[in-house]
């Protein structure tokens, strides 16, 4: 509003209201104004409230999101490892040639040492 709506505005109420009952007017109009501006600065101040806490929810979502992508990244691999010792521990031996000469126990690793001449413990000590 510019001044002379001011001006004018304020003329009309003097008229209409009187010059009595003006002063008293004024500071009804003036409270309500007030009210008016506090109840208007609390309903930006929740909306903006509530835009900051709808960005922080996305952006939480965003961060668990992450983790557990990276927590599967790390546990796979291990899962994975897992899986395969629990199939090659439930896999029956096949009986081929190959498993004929494989060693199974400590006994049959000793047994497939070369034994060694009696001069290379002698050398050794």
């Amino acid at each position: 509003m510019s001044f002379g709506e001011l001006l004018v505005i304020s003329a009309v109420t003097l008229i209409v209201v009187g010059p009595e009952r003006m002063p008293k007017v004024a500071r009804t109009a003036g409270m309500l104004l007030g009210r008016l501006q506090r109840f208007i600065a609390n309903v930006k101040s929740e909306i903006h409230q509530e835009m900051q806490m709808g960005e922080l929810a996305k952006l939480e979502a965003e961060l668990r999101e992450g983790t557990d992508d990276l927590r599967n990244s790390i546990h796979q691999p291990f899962a994975d490892a897992a899986a395969m010792l629990a199939e090659g521990a439930q896999m029956p031996p096949t009986g081929s040639d190959e498993d004929s000469h494989a060693i199974h126990t400590p006994e049959q690793a000793i047994d497939t040492l070369p034994a060694l001449p009696n001069s290379a413990y002698r050398d050794r000590r």
